[in-house]
């Protein structure tokens, strides 16, 4: 029986995974993510960037959503009415409307998430399967000398299972 497949078989390694610093801006990280969706479109599209600190230590992740949620205007946040009924936003103008560019402004440092989970490079793909379903979490960082070495995400995982499942 061969072996199994390791999660660094499969990882998106650093160097090639989008990547800041958590002083980077919203409006910056933007940049970065469509650059990486450009520089690797028809391989894979990223859906989110790693943030680190000065001394290149993981300190959160910043999603599609997180820019989104940090683009959002206040007014959304603050009113129960809106958060009642989403479509009463329509009788208070337009969702992202002036501020969108002030906004833009935020460090990515008040509106990344937490890293939930890590999985160690070594690590059979099993494990990192395990891992993103017990998490909830569609892509985790991957460990390896006690430094992130890459990306894995579900939908690498499930590429590889449905070869399992479908043949080649």
């Amino acid at each position: 029986m061969p072996d199994p497949k390791k999660v660094k078989n499969l990882m998106i390694p650093l160097e090639d995974y989008p990547h800041i610093p958590y002083w980077f801006t919203l409006r910056q990280a933007m940049a970065i993510v469509r650059e990486a969706a450009i520089k690797f479109e028809g391989s894979f599209e990223p859906r989110a960037v790693l943030v680190f600190d000065e001394k290149y230590q993981l300190m959160g992740i910043l999603t599609l959503r997180d820019i989104i949620k940090g683009l959002e205007p206040r007014f959304l946040k603050e009113t129960a009415l809106i958060k009642a009924d989403p479509t009463l936003t329509v009788l208070m103008g337009d969702l992202f409307g002036p501020n969108l560019k002030e906004a833009s402004q935020r460090p990515v440092s008040e509106v990344m998430s937490p890293i939930k989970v890590t999985v160690a490079a070594t690590d059979p793909i099993v494990k990192a399967l395990y891992l993103m379903i017990k998490e909830n979490v569609g892509m985790m960082p991957v460990i390896q000398d006690n430094k992130v070495a890459g990306m894995i995400r579900l939908s690498d995982l499930f590429q590889e299972i449905s070869h399992m499942v479908l043949g080649d």
